[in-house]
């Protein structure tokens, strides 16, 4: 008889698992099971469809169930696992079960719901699924002053995004600056610029402590003072979603993401599970610098993992390495790209960052609409480079990707100054900014 596959998770991580799958073996029974209605859709583009730049939520729909249902894989969506049992290999969900040969966690993350008083009011959402995001649509047709908790990357996205809208919001952030995740203060510093420049009403260093409303949030309570608000997105970060696998007895690390080997396989009472695999943002991986277990948030890892899962369920030995994170932001016009740890992080590890910065072109100075650009590099004390960071309106996806190589290769600053690159006046500088950047922090310039 044909092994089962099941699939707890209906995302980045889980959906390639059983595409890939089934691509390989028409013969192996696929069930997905996922809590949410909506499933195969691109969360990343969620703030770009409130910006008008997409024209509907329809369009972030990649796939359907009559796709998956053509593939012969099972999507049982709006499902709520209850129970996994690892001994018996079943899992539970409502009055039913479901038996397994192989099992799959890609339970995702879920929103961290800081302990503000007032937090449960009416008019304060969280943005971590296509359901909020038609809630939070709904309800911004009645909405004039809108309050986000929280300047990452999503927090700023939608900011930008309800100015498009003619909403001027208020943008609330604990740490000393925006994006305090991907940008040491000093980068943070030019985006801050620039989203004061639209008007944009950010406070760092600013705690939100209370929520005010009889039934719905009328104002914020942050460091003493009032602000006027009727509609609040707390958007301050997520955690791994591993209620379930803990109550399988699934281990969990320092992280409080689940443990995995380098094959994605899970452990319980120490062993190694042979056919429980776990991929995504539920699952500690492996800094590439400080060789220390974190997790990404990021859905080109959840794919990379999903598809190694695959692999390995299909037979193959294949293993997941340490990450070094590449992530880019697109807020209103400007693209701030990081790869790496930030100044902040290494020092945490107890690493003494050397920095080198530069601001160049992305065309030569001659040839009309050339941008500013904004490199940082950050090496340790062996000149291994640990971290980049680059800001323009243009040109920083392909930096940051071969930031990013370069760092998993333990490049050295000095081979960075003196590497060869490519320059056509329409499209590049002579002298690249990321070249400026490392000639000045091993002092060549």
């Amino acid at each position: 008889m044909p092994k089962h596959l099941v699939i707890i998770g209906a995302g980045a991580a889980g959906l390639p698992v059983a595409s890939q799958v089934r691509k390989k073996n028409k013969d192996i029974d696929i069930t997905v099971i996922t809590d949410r209605k909506y499933f195969a859709y691109s969360p990343c583009g969620i703030p770009f469809v409130f910006s008008g730049m997409i024209t509907s939520f329809d369009t972030l729909i990649l796939r359907d169930n009559k796709y998956y249902s053509e593939m012969n894989i099972n999507i049982l969506n709006e499902t709520t696992v209850d129970k996994i049992d690892l001994d018996t290999n079943e899992v539970f969900f409502g009055n039913e079960k479901l038996k397994y040969d192989i099992l799959v966690l890609a339970t995702g993350a879920k929103p961290i719901i800081p302990p503000i008083p007032g937090i449960n009011l009416e008019g304060i959402y969280f943005l971590n699924s296509l359901e909020d995001a038609l809630k939070i649509s709904d309800a911004l047709k009645n909405t004039k002053s809108p309050t986000i908790i929280g300047a990452g990357a999503i927090g700023l996205e939608m900011a930008h995004a309800f100015l498009k809208k003619g909403l001027k919001s208020r943008l609330i952030e604990m740490k000393d600056r925006v994006l305090p995740n991907m940008l040491d203060k000093d980068m943070s510093s030019i985006v801050e610029d620039y989203l004061s420049s639209l008007n944009m009403h950010i406070h760092t260093s600013t705690v939100a402590s209370s929520f005010i409303g009889s039934k719905k949030v009328t104002h914020v309570k942050a460091n003493g003072n009032e602000f006027e608000t009727d509609l609040v997105l707390v958007s301050v970060g997520v955690r791994p979603n591993v209620e379930l696998a803990k109550n399988a007895g699934i281990e969990t690390g320092i992280t409080g993401a689940i443990v995995t080997d380098a094959s994605l396989r899970v452990r319980r009472h120490g062993k190694y599970l042979k056919n429980v695999y776990a991929c995504g943002n539920c699952i500690e991986v492996t800094d590439i610098i400080t060789h220390k277990s974190t997790i990404s948030a990021l859905g080109s890892t959840a794919i990379r993992q999903g598809v190694l899962v695959a692999d390995n369920i299909l037979g193959k030995n294949s293993v997941f390495g340490s990450i070094s994170s590449p992530s880019i932001a697109v807020i209103g016009e400007l693209e701030v790209g990081t790869v790496g740890i930030t100044k902040e992080r290494a020092l945490e590890y107890g690493i003494s960052p050397i920095e080198g910065n530069a601001k160049g072109l992305t065309r030569a100075k001659y040839y009309p609409r050339g941008e500013d650009i904004y490199v940082k590099i950050l090496s340790d004390s062996d000149y291994r480079v640990i971290g980049a960071q680059v800001i323009s309106k243009e040109e920083v996806k392909g930096r940051i990707d071969a930031m990013a190589l370069l760092i998993g290769r333990k490049t050295t600053v000095h081979q960075l100054a003196t590497s060869e690159t490519s320059y056509a006046p329409p499209i590049s500088s002579a002298l690249d900014p990321i070249t400026m950047a490392a000639r000045k922090l091993i002092g060549s310039d």
